[in-house]
Order: structure tokens, then C-alpha cells, then sequence
């Protein structure tokens, strides 16, 4: 039974088509061949041949194989052509994971490399990149001449023997002498009964080929993209005479590589191969059992269109509309329409006015995207990138995996949210890496003139920080989000709505991932994948303005006049900046993981959904943020027991092992910039020869060391003072960066060096540690548990029960893994200090017991992790007994915290300057208010509401909420934790 595809009124005809093959096959053949294709509706004598007639398509194979045809690239480029190649195609971006695409298929078979219009502009580009990257060149192209004396040749030569032998017969021929081809599906502006017979009857050689050998071939498809505009929803007169952009003529195919090229120079971005995903003839046909060879190629060609509109579509994005247009597409919404209707009854204005309120909503919302203004942007950040930070590290891998799914799904990007320069990070990689830019979701505070206009031609829209008192906003914004994602167009959002002050991820925010899942849920998108992705940087251009208003000064609103301050900024290195990307997470899959019905959920199933989603997307935003040499080196001078003390180089290095020896134990998913991966790579034989030399008696991760040892001498040297030593130039430039901001500072230069940390850069410096202290969360709990007892032998159970309490108490500052029972986690980690032989445990059952032989200074170490967030907790509960008798305005009571914090400072009362955060002292105030310990009050206030808080009625009884506080300082101060 055949298999065919659904074909429109304009599709080929396949018998018709069969029978054109034929008569077409009797032209291409010699006439001292016999013709072997009659009754090609039969599948036998498609796929049977006799020796014979095997024979004879083997000696045409040679004789065409012998010397190279008219339209074969050229086997070397002279000096002319290859200056011309450079100058003309240098600027051309060709990704190395496409060059070893090709090389893979051309190892594993036949090449046909697939192009979707003529154009001998991009045959002579290929030509110059095959010879470059030492690709198989091709050997045949259809309907092109590269050799003007051997098409002579070749006509006279047909003329006097009277042979003619066809291209779709040249093709089969070079195949089955494992040649590379060269194959377009159409010539510009061709009509679609045109395109067809321009390049079926190869398509339908290519099959026949194919199903009479066991070799593959592999059709690969190739996009050339000169200029990232997609086609234009109409075409112009111009468009008629000269062709689209992505299909031009010679003439506008000649303008635009003139235009790429100046853009190019200056910045602009620069045009771009793609290559598409193979297709393997053999797997391919696999596929269709069914179908014969016409319909096959049918099929094939149908693919082929698909695979390369859906890069077209990745790169260049859909078909514009006007701004003006989107807006009454967006008006013209049943929803809206609606809600509009309700707003008028409520209200009791006129649908009009309501209207003309909707409209100019959606003017302050909508984005109002150019190709230009993004070139701009593209231009000169690519200035500011590389004055100010020594370059970008993007997961190149994750990037693929994002161009992957937004092929065929709305990709929503979730950044993590550091710097004002993140809106700005995610646009210039896309752009330069050959995808869609993407529409951002940023603050309306960010709207003001005349920045705003510019970042809305950027592809910015505009979002408030609240929708309190507003019934016609959320909808005209969540129909324009809906209408974006239809489009197929990339959405970034900051899940934290604001730039963490801290380094450490914030709170997941709910309302545009709200929006998302319900129109999910609702069947008006149909697939969604989310992305969560990691923007980190070695130094933050905004740490100074950080620090201040982690001491409780009130966050500056942003002005045209604070932005332009930044240029102070560009006199300096700030090291480098990181793209990282997580696995998409496919919203469908989501639903199904929880059993949640997308046909008919309920409210409180969706609720549960995305406040989880929300979570998971920062978890793993957290799993796979890249450990930079500057958060390093900032917890090694941070965890120092004396904060006024130097460190000496050797014991930095050693504990910097310890950091990395722990981060890079099996089952760690911890991401090392690319400095820190090449550097301990580079020393990996002596590492490894170290672990063989200690095999039994040395603890998987220790802070004992010999200051002294002989870095040759293995029986005394540490893997963590190896690890150290392996990084430390990466190292020695991040403290570099450190010593020039005048945060750290060194003395006696070499291996006697110290390091010693000014305390007024501490806050931010911390910034930094932040970054990374997520991966130690676990063990830091749990080592701050064990401190918090007295006694040296302490019972499994009230361990946990400590361990617990930590862990609740610190849920506005930490994410937890997805689903992970707390007790698995506590056992684990347990189980881990074990094997490291920092604690015993002993007993069974309910008797066990954990045991600490001699203090261990790793346990302290890691306490020291998270002790912190403990002191700035207990820095707000102690003031408890304020809040009793009456509400204590917020603001007034964190900066009285931060207060009376820097005097117990200056009397080294308090342990930590870090401790004094807004940001922390304030998670510790929302814990209590979730505990309900305090209940909040609100009043109106000049600008915003003001927020106070009291102790709630069922806490004022002194005892209760001591108890509370007693517990905590006994994590600070160790003792019985009771």
C-alpha cells in the first residue's frame, strides 16, 4: 500500500510525475546502455538490477568521476580566488559544530548538501569553507557552471556523439563513487509547479540511488543567511523584479552581501551558515514503507522545506506586523473584548473611552522590535563587552539544545536577575549566535526617556511591578504575552522581578509564569518550553550602589542621569561574564509529571503547579550557575575565623582545593568557569598520580595540611593543595581584579604572599561568595547542627530535628531540590561527612548515634558557609520583644537592626559585616510572618503603603517566642541544642 503525503491543489500529480521520470531517465541514458527504468511503478526492477546493468552504472560512474564536471567546486583556490575568498567571506560566521556536523556524515556515507534557492554567491562561499575546513567539496551542482571550458567541452563532446547525459544521472553517478553533490530546490521567485520540476527528478534519483546500495547518503540542508530579516508579508514591486530578501536575484543578493559586509565591520552582527539537520536516506526511507519513489521524493522534499523554514524561522524569527497592527489584533481579542465590556458596566464609561484606555495600555506595553536598533545595540555592546570584561563564556551546548526545541515550541528564557546589563546579555548572544532575539519583560521604571524608546525598539516591553487596583491592565498585558508566544517569538522574563543585591537567587515570583501556565492549560498555546538560564559575572558593575543599599539606604530609581554614570566603569576589567544554560523544561511534560489534566485542571492544581514550576526554574537556574575564580577566592578570605587576619598563600590555595575538591566529587553538579576547568585539566596526570599514592588512608576532602611539603614529594602533598596549586595563576588574576578595586590586599608578592581583606569591602566581596554557596547549603546545615550540641556524641534523631529546623528556618533564602524528601537529604550528607571520616555513626535503629571524635575543621569550615544568614536571623528575632505592645514600621525597624548591628561591630559582638543585609534582615522578617510569630499591618503612606509589623496575640507570652530565639542563638553560640 503507498504511502501518500496530503497534497494541494498545486502539488504534482505522482503517476504524472512517475511517468515524466521515466521519459526523463530514457534522455539522461547513453545509448550504449540499455534503459533499465521501464515499469518504475514496480518496487522490484526500482531496487533490482542484474550484474550487468550494475556493471554498466559503474563504468559511467568512472568515466563521469574521471575529470571534474562544469559545475565542480574547485580542488584549490588560486591566489587570486583566495584572496577574494577572504576578502570577500572572513566575516562570514561558519559554527565549528556545524563543520563537524558535515565531517560526521561525510565519514559515515554520502554527502548531498541541500540548498533551498540558486545562488552562485553562496556556491563560491562554500566552496572557499569546504577547502578552509577540509570538507568534502562537491563534485555537481545542478543548473550551475563553475568551469565555462569544460561546459564548452562537455557540449561539444554531447553534440558530436549524441549523448546526453542529464544532471539527475551525473548525480547518481558521483554517489556511488562516495562524491559529495550540491543540490537546490529552486531558483528565485519560481513558482511552485516550477520549483518542482527544477529539482524533483534529483530528489527522485537520490531515493532510487539509495534504495540500490547500502552506503547512506545523507541530504544535508544548508542555510546562508546575509541579512536576519524574514520575508516580508507582501511582496513589493521591487520584491517582484529583484526577489526577497531570502530569496533575492543577483542584484539584491549582490546589495546585500555589499550591506553585510560594511555592517559587519562595524559591529553589526554578520551573516551566518546554519546547517539543518541530516537526513539519512536509508533511516528516511524506513520511515515510509509504504511509499515508492515518487512519493518518496515527495515526502523527502516536503522535509527538506520543513527543516530549512524551521532554522529560517529560528534565525529570523516570523513575518513582522506593524506595531499599529499588533495593537488591534490584540484589541480585537475575545478575552479582551470582554473584559473590556465588564470594565464599562463597572465603571460605567462608554465602550469608547474604555477602548481608548486599553489602547493606550497596550502603547505602554508593547515592545516595537527593529532589526536596525538591534544591530545598534549589537555594535556597541560589542564595545562594552570587551572594555569592560575580558569576554563572554556561553554553554554553547545548552545554546544548541534551545535552537532544538524552538523549532517547533514558544521558548520562554528565565535568566537569573544580577545586573542591569542582563536585559541586554541574552539579545547580544542570541544575536550573535544566529537565533531570534528575544521580547523582554522589563521593569517600567526602565521606560523613561530616552532610553525606554530605545530598549522597546530593542525588543523590551513593558511590565508593572504590580497589577494591585487594575482590572483592564492584566488582561491587555497577558494578551499581548499570549499573542507573542503564538508568533513563535522567544519571551525572557526575570522570575525574581528584581536584580538580587546579594548574589544569591531571590524568591520566585508568580504572575507572568501564572499567565503562561493557564493559557497552556487552556489550549491557546500549544507547546511551551522553559528555559532556565544563569547570567553571571566575575565582577558586577553595580557593587558600590549594592553595598549601600544592603545597609539600608533606599534604592535609587533609574535615571538617564545614573545610567550615565556607569562610563566610570569602562576604566577598568571586571574579568568575565557567563551564559549558562539548563535543560528546557516542556510545560506538557510538567503537567503529566503531576497528573494534572490540561483539558480540565483545577484552579488549585494550577496554583500548586506554578508556585512549584516557579521553584524549579530557580533551583536549577542555582545547579548551574558557573563557579567563577572571584567567588573563590571571595569565600576563601570571607571564611576566615579572624576577619581582620591575612591569609598566607599557601593555606589559600589549600582551602581554594578544598572548595574544589568538594565541588568536583562525583554526583556534583557543579559548573567551573572555563580558566578553572583548563587549569586543573592541565595538572589532571599529577592529581590523579596523587589520589593512586594515597588510595586508603586519605579522607575524601581535608583541611590538614603541610605547609612545607615538597609539591614533588606525593607522600606528603594533599589533593586539595594540588587542586590549589593547579589553579592558582586563574586564581592570582581574580585577586588581581580584587587588589585594583581596592577590596583585597597583598603583601610580599610570590609564594610567601598574604592576603588580607579590607573591611569595608566585605559586603561586597560577599556578593561573590553568594554566588556559590548554594552548593554547600546541605552541608553547611547540617554542620551548624552539629555544632549546636554540646556534646560529642549526639542522637540521630535530634540531629535531624536540628537539621530541620534549619532548613525551615532558612526557606526565603535557599531553593531545595525538587521533590526531595528532607530525611533522604539529611542521610546523604550525613553519610557523606562520614565517608570523609569527619563523623562516626554508630548504633542501630532508634540507638544511633553520631559521634565526633576530635573537632574537625572541616565541619567549621562549612558552618561558616551559612553562618551568616544565622547571625542576621538572630540579629531580627532578638528585637521581638519590641514588636509586642505595638507595630513597628518596617523600614524604621531594619534600619534600626542595621544600627545597632555596626555598634556590636566596632565591640565584636557581632561576627559578620555581611550579616548586616536589608535583603537577608528582611527574609528573616517574612519567615516570621509565614510562622505566624508576627502579623503584618498596612497603612497608606505619601508614595506606597507603609508596612509595619507585630507580634502576633498568640506569641506575646515572653516564653514562646524566647524559646524561639534561644534556639537560634544556640546555633551561633554552640551549645545544647536540647
Amino acid at each position: 500500500m503507498s504511502v501518500r503525503p496530503d497534497r494541494t491543489a498545486g502539488d504534482p500529480d505522482p503517476k504524472a510525475h512517475r511517468d515524466a521520470a521515466s521519459e526523463t531517465d530514457q534522455a539522461l541514458l547513453p545509448h550504449d546502455l540499455p534503459v533499465l527504468e521501464e515499469g518504475l511503478g514496480a518496487e522490484a526492477s526500482e531496487v533490482e538490477l542484474s550484474e550487468e546493468a550494475r556493471e554498466r552504472r559503474l563504468q559511467l560512474a568512472d568515466q563521469l568521476s574521471r575529470r571534474p564536471m562544469s559545475s565542480a567546486m574547485l580542488e584549490r583556490l588560486g591566489r587570486w580566488l583566495s584572496f577574494l575568498g577572504r576578502l570577500l567571506f572572513a566575516h562570514v560566521l561558519f559554527e565549528r559544530r556545524g563543520i563537524d556536523q558535515l565531517r560526521e556524515c561525510a565519514e559515515r556515507g554520502t554527502v548531498v548538501y541541500t540548498m533551498q534557492t540558486h545562488s552562485r554567491l553562496d556556491y563560491f562561499y562554500f566552496n572557499y569553507a569546504f577547502l578552509k575546513h577540509e570538507l568534502p567539496r562537491a563534485r555537481f551542482a545542478n543548473d550551475l557552471i563553475v568551469r565555462p571550458f569544460r561546459a564548452l567541452w562537455e557540449r561539444v563532446v554531447s553534440f558530436v556523439t549524441r549523448r546526453r547525459i542529464e544532471g539527475p544521472r551525473k548525480m547518481e553517478a558521483l554517489i556511488l563513487r562516495d562524491e559529495a553533490t550540491f543540490l537546490f530546490l529552486q531558483r528565485p521567485r519560481q513558482k511552485e509547479r516550477d520549483r518542482v520540476a527544477y529539482s524533483q527528478p534529483y530528489l527522485y534519483r537520490l531515493i532510487q540511488t539509495q534504495r540500490r546500495q547500502d552506503t547512506p547518503i545523507f541530504v544535508v540542508p544548508l542555510c546562508l543567511f546575509w541579512e536576519k530579516r524574514p520575508e516580508p508579508r507582501r511582496a513589493s514591486l521591487l520584491d517582484e523584479l529583484f526577489g526577497t530578501v531570502q530569496s533575492p536575484g543577483f542584484v539584491r543578493k549582490l546589495v546585500n552581501y555589499v550591506q553585510t559586509f560594511w555592517q559587519t565591520f562595524f559591529k553589526f552582527g554578520q551573516p551566518m551558515v546554519q546547517v539543518s539537520s541530516a537526513i539519512n536516506l536509508k533511516e528516511f526511507l524506513r520511515e515510509y514503507p509504504g511509499a515508492d519513489s515518487s512519493d518518496a521524493s515527495e515526502l523527502l522534499r516536503a522535509r527538506l522545506e520543513e527543516q530549512i523554514r524551521q532554522e529560517s524561522h529560528v534565525i529570523l524569527g516570523p513575518t513582522a506586523s506593524p506595531r499599529e497592527q499588533v495593537g488591534r489584533e490584540v484589541l480585537a481579542r475575545p478575552e479582551l473584548v470582554e473584559a473590556m465590556r465588564e470594565h464599562a458596566e463597572k465603571s460605567g464609561e462608554d465602550e469608547l473611552s474604555v477602548r481608548r484606555k486599553a489602547q493606550k495600555l497596550f502603547d505602554e506595553i508593547a515592545a516595537d522590535p527593529s532589526l536596525l536598533m538591534i544591530k545598534i545595540f549589537s555594535a556597541t555592546l560589542s564595545l562594552v563587552w570587551y572594555r569592560i570584561y575580558d569576554g563572554l563564556e556561553v554553554d554553547e551546548p545548552g545554546l544548541e539544545r534551545v535552537r532544538e526545541q524552538a523549532r517547533t515550541s514558544s521558548i520562554v528564557l528565565v535568566p537569573s536577575h544580577k545586573s542591569h546589563i542582563d536585559y541586554l546579555v541574552l539579545s547580544y548572544v542570541f544575536y550573535h549566535y544566529g537565533l531570534m532575539t528575544p521580547h523582554i519583560a522589563a521593569g517600567v521604571n526602565l521606560s523613561f526617556w530616552p532610553l525606554g524608546p530605545l530598549f522597546r525598539r530593542a525588543g523590551a516591553f513593558f511590565i508593572r511591578r504590580s497589577f494591585k487596583g487594575e482590572d483592564l491592565y492584566p488582561v491587555v498585558f497577558r494578551e499581548y504575552l499570549i499573542r507573542v508566544l503564538e508568533e513563535k517569538y522567544p519571551v525572557e522574563f526575570f522570575i525574581e522581578g528584581t536584580r538580587s543585591r546579594t548574589g544569591k537567587l531571590i524568591k520566585p515570583r508568580y504572575g507572568m509564569l501564572d499567565m503562561m501556565v493557564r493559557a497552556f492549560a487552556s489550549g491557546r498555546l500549544d507547546a511551551i518550553k522553559i528555559v532556565p538560564i544563569s547570567v553571571g559575572y566575575e565582577k558586577i558593575i553595580e557593587e558600590r550602589t549594592y553595598r549601600r543599599e544592603l545597609l539600608g539606604e533606599e534604592k535609587q530609581k533609574e535615571s538617564l542621569a545614573g545610567l550615565l554614570k556607569t562610563p566610570k566603569f569602562l576604566t577598568s576589567k571586571k574579568g568575565r561574564l557567563y551564559v549558562e544554560f539548563d535543560e528546557p523544561i516542556d510545560l506538557a511534560e510538567y503537567f503529566g509529571r503531576f497528573g494534572i489534566d490540561r483539558l480540565e485542571p483545577e484552579d488549585e492544581d494550577l496554583d500548586a503547579l506554578t508556585v512549584r514550576l516557579a521553584h524549579r526554574i530557580i533551583y536549577d537556574i542555582n545547579r548551574v550557575t558557573t563557579v567563577s575564580p572571584t567567588a573563590l577566592v571571595a569565600t576563601v578570605l570571607l571564611n576566615n575565623p579572624n576577619r581582620d587576619a591575612s591569609i598566607g598563600r599557601a593555606r589559600l590555595l589549600h582551602e581554594l582545593g578544598f572548595l574544589l575538591h568538594f565541588m568536583t566529587q562525583p554526583g556534583r553538579p557543579v559548573r567551573l568557569s572555563g580558566a578553572l576547568r583548563e587549569a586543573l585539566a592541565s595538572r589532571q596526570a599529577a592529581i590523579d598520580a596523587l589520589r593512586a599514592a594515597h588510595p586508603h588512608d586519605t579522607p575524601p576532602v581535608s583541611l590538614n595540611y603541610d605547609e612545607d611539603a615538597d609539591p614533588n614529594d606525593l607522600e606528603r602533598q594533599h589533593i586539595e593543595s594540588a587542586m590549589g596549586r593547579a589553579v592558582a595563576s586563574v586564581i592570582d588574576r581574580a585577586l588581581a581584579i580584587f587588589e585594583k578595586e581596592k577590596q583585597v590586599r597583598i603583601t610580599d608578592p610570590g609564594d610567601r604572599a598574604s592576603y588580607t581583606l579590607e573591611p569595608q569591602a566585605r559586603h561586597e566581596i560577599a556578593y561573590y561568595r553568594n554566588t556559590l554557596v548554594h552548593h554547600f547549603v546541605p552541608e553547611g546545615l547540617l554542620a551548624s547542627a552539629i555544632a549546636s550540641f554540646e556534646s560529642s556524641t549526639i542522637p540521630l534523631d535530634r540531629l535531624m530535628d536540628q537539621t530541620l529546623f534549619l532548613s525551615r528556618l532558612f526557606k526565603y533564602e535557599w531553593i531545595y531540590e525538587e521533590r526531595a524528601e528532607f530525611e533522604n537529604v539529611f542521610m546523604r550528607t550525613l553519610d557523606y561527612f562520614s565517608a570523609s571520616g569527619w563523623v562516626n555513626i554508630e548504633g542501630a535503629g532508634e540507638e544511633r548515634v553520631v559521634a565526633i571524635a576530635t573537632p574537625r575543621p572541616e565541619l567549621d569550615y562549612l558552618r561558616r558557609m551559612v553562618l551568616t544568614f544565622v547571625e542576621a536571623y538572630a540579629l531580627v528575632f532578638r528585637r521581638l520583644h519590641e514588636l509586642v505592645d505595638v507595630p513597628v514600621e518596617r523600614d524604621a525597624l531594619i534600619k534600626d537592626v542595621i544600627a545597632k548591628g555596626r555598634e556590636q561591630l566596632e565591640r565584636s559582638e557581632l561576627g559578620f559585616d555581611e550579616s548586616l543585609s536589608k535583603p537577608t534582615l528582611l527574609n528573616a522578617l517574612r519567615l516570621l510572618e509565614d510562622w505566624g510569630v508576627v502579623e503584618r499591618h498596612t497603612s497608606p503612606g505619601r508614595r506606597r503603603e507603609v508596612v509595619s509589623y507585630q507580634v502576633h496575640p498568640d506569641w506575646r507570652g515572653e516564653a514562646r517566642y524566647r524559646e524561639l530565639i534561644a534556639r537560634v542563638e544556640g546555633i551561633l553560640s554552640p551549645g545544647d541544642a536540647g
